[in-house]
């Protein structure tokens, strides 16, 4: 019995991943962003819209639907990326701040989050700026 392969995109990036060798180890992981392979959210039987996002009622409920998991139910699904189309979320936002007179938030600064030290200091100036307080 030779083993078998498949060609998927990650669940995540959406890179292209060839020959990769079936069954899935539980440490599998897209070799461009890590993002684990054996995941409900890679499955073919995940499915957002019920409630335990899983078809196959034998499974086991996984909470983190995004990390590895040991399900023996796992069969790969070749097309688990979906692009986000998130322009109606930042159209919104820009709307919010605008209405609240700031400065609109762009999609790279939001994604990665800012040091404490920095947020912290962000809200000390605008309580100050809301306060009319100047040292």
């Amino acid at each position: 019995m030779g083993s078998r392969s498949i060609d998927m995109q990650c669940w995540k990036c959406g890179t292209q991943l060839k020959n990769l060798l079936l069954p899935f180890s539980r440490y599998e992981e897209c070799s461009s962003c890590k993002a684990d392979l054996h995941a409900c959210i890679a499955c073919k039987s995940y499915n957002p819209s019920i409630s335990n996002s899983c078809n196959e009622d034998r499974a086991d409920f996984v909470l983190d639907k995004d990390k590895a998991n040991f399900c023996d139910y796992y069969h790969a699904n070749p097309r688990a990326f979906q692009k986000q189309d998130n322009s109606q979320s930042l159209e919104a936002r820009a709307k919010l701040a605008e209405l609240f007179g700031e400065e609109p938030i762009d999609s790279e600064s939001s994604a990665e989050p800012s040091s404490p030290q920095s947020e912290a200091e962000k809200a000390l100036a605008e309580l100050k700026r809301l306060f009319g307080d100047s040292d």
